[in-house]
């Protein structure tokens, strides 16, 4: 209950009315006595080992393991605001969400072992006789946990069924919590707010696989000589690194054609972050694209264009599944790259694509896709010379906490994406000595951006909100039909990963349908539209995001009215509008 207590160092308030309160208290008691008594089944085989010494190192060896999850559990929450999960650990395992050096995992080991020894002590001493019998302390203490249990459920029974949000919004801060509810019970005698729970209903996120996507075939016209593509993406760039001075090399490239200082990752996470860019669609739709596995529409006209496909990335691509969704039908597709940290994987990559670019077929239009990792993993060569100093040796998240000063934090991360730029500018000046360049349109960003507890709330890393910091990232056009004079988006513009994909159709592939048929997006090319919001998501929910607020909607339908630095926006109100068009977007495709 102690450990648990951490979770609501992050509620954006605690709640001051009784029945807010109340949900809090008995709900923390109640599912930690039921997690403890958990942890206790398992241990009970136990009883029948003699020997008092295995027994006792058995019963604190199962005990620790569970108090030491849970203490890690926070810490993520800490800086994500998620809990463990199935997936959570698949990722963390395969480097997705934050890559951990070796001093984290002797921390967390030393720290296991600390706590198993004081486990051992703690039951030594409890196994003693009328060391706690003498007090009688079971049925009272079974008949409070009985009335915490009632109090819990039954206050989210009405909760639930009013939408109060000051409840329902609670639960999500306790791990496996899952409180009962009963709308049919409560409807059947009145007690139920109908309105409210319609209009949760609607922000409800749809998983159904049913697609309807385009929803008409494309329309196309011949393409008589198509120009080379490339997109170079960078994992977990952050919008303010892209400059002169901490990227020279994109940067010089960049200014050949237009950049975008206002651009909006459709994820802030690399799964729906990267879904968008090749889509052009809301990164909500990734369960049912997966369930289809769906390819991209931009994919499929590239290849119907004999396009040359050069798919070179340093992260493995079935963790999150882009070779069932995004690649799917690139064959002898490169899954992975080669080395044994992120910078060498990066090295891997483009040295494999100056191979691969240089013996291609050039009788064929190329399309070249790049994604970069050092950032990610805040990595660089032992013996890369520019470097941004003082900086930490290692990262170690366990030590990171409110207070801690993120300055040598973000020292490292520069001089990681400083190390890719200079990577990065062999692929460029590949392309510049060959002569393609000039027909070459080149695209430079970011899946996702990277918070160094940007705004007081303990955030590190990315998939944690949607302020700046995590989703806006740097993008930069430039070649063929890129002309500063010519295009009419201001580079101050509200723009999105949503909109490459109607840009890339309608300029340079053929396709004449009106883009509302196959993406939420707005070529960049084109006219400029006033855009008052723009939408970003994550592995369970979505976010629409505007220039004073971001409402943060979770999968159940349950929101948050945020400011920009992700805290509860005063006198706030619901935009209507913009949650009706929203909400368009995420159901446009479906059947």
């Amino acid at each position: 209950m102690a450990i648990a207590s951490r979770y609501f160092a992050f509620l954006p308030e605690i709640p001051t009315d009784v029945l807010g309160l109340s949900f809090l208290i008995s709900g923390t008691f109640s599912q930690m006595v039921l997690l403890s008594g958990l942890i206790g089944l398992v241990a009970l085989p136990a009883i029948f080992i003699s020997n008092a010494k295995m027994r006792n190192a058995t019963q604190a060896i199962i005990a620790s393991l569970g108090i030491a999850t849970l203490f890690i559990d926070t810490m993520v929450f800490a800086q994500y605001r998620f809990h463990i999960n199935a997936v959570v650990l698949e990722l963390v395992f395969s480097g997705q969400v934050v890559s951990f050096p070796l001093i984290t995992w002797f921390t967390v080991i030393g720290g296991v072992l600390a706590l198993v020894m004081g486990q051992y002590l703690l039951i030594a001493w409890l196994e003693k006789p009328a060391v706690m019998t003498q007090h009688k302390l079971g049925r009272k203490f079974a008949l409070f946990t009985f009335f915490a249990l009632l109090a819990t459920h039954g206050i989210h029974i009405w909760a639930a069924a009013n939408a109060y949000q000051p409840v329902t919004m609670v639960k999500r801060y306790l791990p496996v919590f899952y409180p009962a509810t009963s709308t049919s019970m409560m409807k059947k005698y009145g007690w139920i707010n109908e309105e409210a729970i319609a209009q949760q209903k609607a922000m409800k996120l749809n998983r159904k696989s049913d697609l309807n996507y385009p929803l008409q075939p494309l329309q196309k016209e011949v393409v008589e000589k198509p120009i080379n593509i490339m997109i170079l993406a960078i994992d977990s760039w952050r919008a303010d690194t892209f400059n002169a001075e901490n990227t020279p090399n994109l940067w010089k490239y960049a200014q050949e054609g237009m950049i975008f200082n206002n651009h909006i990752a459709t994820g802030n996470a690399t799964r729906t972050g990267i879904f968008g860019l090749f889509y052009g669609i809301p990164g909500t739709y990734w369960h049912g694209f997966l369930a289809n596995q769906k390819t991209p529409l931009l994919i499929d006209r590239l290849q119907e264009l004999n396009y040359d496909m050069g798919i070179f990335t340093a992260a493995q691509l079935e963790k999150p599944e882009f070779n069932q969704t995004v690649f799917k039908n690139i064959p002898n597709l490169r899954i992975k790259s080669e080395g044994n940290s992120p910078s060498e994987l990066d090295k891997d990559l483009t040295k494999d694509w100056l191979e691969w670019y240089s013996h291609r077929d050039t009788s064929k239009p190329a399309f070249s896709f790049l994604f970069y990792d050092a950032p990610h993993g805040y990595d660089f060569p032992k013996d890369y010379a520019h470097r941004y100093e003082p900086m930490l040796d290692n990262i170690n998240y366990l030590e990171l906490n409110n207070d801690s000063d993120p300055t040598l934090f973000f020292n490292r991360y520069k001089t990681s994406v400083h190390f890719v730029d200079s990577v990065a500018k062999q692929v460029l000046d590949k392309l510049k000595e060959t002569g393609d360049l000039e027909n070459t349109l080149v695209i430079i960003t970011g899946d996702h951006g990277q918070e160094m507890n940007d705004n007081r709330l303990n955030f590190w890393g990315h998939n944690g909100n949607f302020t700046n910091a995590q989703v806006n990232v740097p993008f930069a056009i430039f070649g063929p039909k890129i002309n500063r004079k010519t295009v009419e988006w201001g580079t101050n513009e509200l723009t999105s990963h949503q909109d490459v994909v109607p840009t890339l159709m309608k300029n340079y592939l053929g396709v004449i349908s009106d883009i509302k048929d196959y993406s939420v997006g707005e070529d960049l090319l084109g006219k400029p539209v006033a855009r008052d919001w723009i939408m970003s998501s994550n592995y369970s929910g979505y976010a629409i995001i505007d220039n004073d607020s971001i409402l943060e909607v979770h999968a159940t339908g349950q929101y948050e009215l945020l400011d920009k630095t992700n805290r509860p926006l005063k006198d706030g109100k619901l935009n209507y509008q913009h949650l009706q068009e929203a909400l368009e977007q995420i159901s446009r495709f479906n059947k």
